[in-house]
């Protein structure tokens, strides 16, 4: 079957600053479809978000409609040779001689690449619920790069009318008085307005339309027994080995004692360290060496997992996920108002699921495909 090989002979300034080079692209003829090679620069653990531009002459095409390929609707990591697929004539234009360029944002996601490491506290001092620890085995998953903020979360939850400037208050702001309740809604309803498998199921449904009013009281049946899909490519909450892992910048060399660093200050809004008053805009002390903001200090975060004090004596080795019930879910990382102890990557904390707080927020994650 012929194929012609047509090279783009020019790449824009603007496509050179997003790191997408080596574009070419081939046509097959007897389907009407290009396939547009390319390469994809940047820091392994980056995600993007692409956008294919095809031109013919003086005419282009902004938003086409029948492009396929990695990066489009999620992201994608840095890679040679990445692909994406397009059909002119599925447009209503000829075949032609069509050039590609790309725009390439990115997104504020970080691949955690799988591997095992030891969970638990394995310097200084701590709990006995850091104990023992222990050698735990994860799959490669997405985390994002800083805490949900506050207009990713009014997009599709009621802001707190208790977001105040006493506790931070701005669209860059982390979202706090949140329960882990009401995170299982956003989650669901931001996947499928993204066009997402949402993740979370509750009576049988994954529409939170479906659920009823978010609790606001404790040990609620149904809610508690929500089924979380692994598999489904949502939003979700980490685990809490996943937490601890990505905290740890995926290793436990240099074995640090918070998020990034051993010296506090550098990586941390805390106790010691957090004027003026209250949570802090994301971004704003140095990132883990996974470039993973905030993870001590700032707001403590959700995890998924009921809580158990001494479930690290029985943790599964592979993708531990928690108890199978409990009382409490966990919560990590610490908080802006709180001593440097309670913002070690080992520290556990947890509370009831329908408990909203002034310092209570999270971070999401995806599955890898």
């Amino acid at each position: 079957m012929l194929l012609i090989s047509l090279f783009v002979c020019m790449l824009s300034s603007a496509l050179s600053a997003q790191k997408v080079t080596n574009v070419r692209s081939s046509l097959e003829p007897d389907c009407g479809y290009y396939t547009i090679t390319f390469d994809l620069e940047g820091k392994g653990n980056d995600l993007y978000l692409l956008k294919l531009v095809p031109y013919l002459g003086n005419r282009e095409m902004v938003e086409p409609r029948f492009v396929e390929g990695p990066g489009l609707q999620s992201g994608v990591a840095p890679g040679k040779d990445l692909q994406l697929f397009w059909n002119p004539t599925l447009e209503g234009a000829d075949i032609g001689n069509w050039q590609f360029r790309f725009d390439a944002k990115k997104i504020p996601w970080v691949l955690v690449e799988g591997g095992t490491f030891t969970m638990g506290r394995t310097t200084g001092s701590g709990n006995s619920d850091e104990l023992p620890n222990h050698s735990v085995t994860l799959n490669s998953f997405y985390m994002g790069t800083y805490e949900v903020t506050q207009a990713e979360y009014a997009q599709y939850m009621q802001p707190s009318s208790s977001w105040t400037s006493n506790y931070g208050l701005g669209d860059n702001y982390p979202a706090y008085y949140v329960s882990w309740y009401a995170i299982l809604k956003y989650c669901n309803l931001r996947s499928m307005a993204e066009g997402l498998t949402p993740v979370y199921s509750i009576s049988g449904s994954t529409d939170p339309a479906i659920w009823g009013n978010v609790p606001t009281s404790s040990n609620n049946a149904t809610w508690d027994a929500a089924i979380c899909n692994w598999n489904a490519n949502g939003y979700r909450l980490p685990t809490e080995a996943e937490w601890e892992y990505a905290a740890r910048g995926a290793t436990n060399t240099p074995d640090y004692l918070y998020s990034g660093s051993d010296d506090i200050n550098t990586v941390a809004w805390y106790d010691g360290n957090n004027s003026p008053y209250g949570s802090k805009p994301f971004g704003t002390k140095a990132p883990n060496g996974l470039g993973l903001y905030d993870m001590s200090g700032n707001v403590w975060e959700w995890c998924w997992d009921w809580y158990g004090s001494s479930y690290y004596s029985s943790s599964p080795s592979s993708n531990p996920t928690g108890p199978a019930s409990g009382s409490f879910r966990v919560l990590r990382g610490g908080y802006w108002d709180d001593s440097a102890y309670f913002c070690r990557v080992a520290d556990r904390y947890y509370y009831s699921p329908h408990f909203s707080y002034f310092n209570f927020g999270f971070r999401l994650c995806r599955a890898v495909p």
